[in-house]
């Protein structure tokens, strides 16, 4: 990583955390302003029965996923710009929508990156949540107006050593899974 992150307010570890695939498609596309030149993990926002993501679950507050969310959308090295952000950037009510409409983009963030949130199910009668871009940029990557590209070494380094200490893929089966997200067209 380039820049360190400052992370959320609460500094409290998540309450547990937990592996789950999901019928979502994985993508890399635009670029990390983080991790150097290479593209951004994405989710299809809209679910697949024929895809398979696999994704790791932590159990976070309301205000630690809107640190998050705010964090990587602005870069943020320092915690008291966070303070003074427009927050919260979804909350209780929006919560509720998704558990009807499952995706909702985020007006004050329409022109960046990760501007939709996605409701991947239940666990504990808790929302299973992730932030991801818009269906309208998916169409933009499949136009090649957003162009499709390997995540940065370092980066898919990172995920692919989360995938197998999570017991989820041998380092071989995750590196032919970013490999296989990053080279297969929409």
């Amino acid at each position: 990583m380039s820049a360190p992150c400052c992370g959320a307010r609460d500094k409290n570890a998540p309450q547990d955390a937990i592996w789950k695939t999901v019928p979502h498609r994985l993508i890399f596309a635009g670029s990390s302003r983080l991790w150097g030149a290479g593209g951004c993990a994405f989710l299809h926002p809209e679910s697949d029965p024929n895809e398979k993501s696999h994704v790791c679950i932590y159990k976070i507050t309301l205000e630690q996923f809107n640190d998050i969310l705010f964090q990587e959308n602005y870069r943020v090295e320092d915690i008291s710009v966070m303070l003074h952000a427009a927050s919260p950037l979804i909350n209780l009510s929006d919560i509720e929508q998704l558990s009807k409409k499952k995706s909702l983009t985020i007006e004050a963030l329409k022109s960046r990156s990760y501007n939709t949130i996605v409701q991947l199910g239940m666990e504990e009668n808790l929302p299973i949540l992730t932030l991801t871009c818009a269906s309208s940029d998916i169409d933009r990557c499949k136009s090649g107006e957003i162009p499709l590209s390997p995540p940065p070494p370092k980066y898919a380094n990172v995920l692919i050593k989360g995938l197998v200490e999570g017991k989820q893929l041998t380092e071989a089966e995750a590196l032919d899974y970013i490999n296989v997200a990053t080279s297969k067209k929409l």
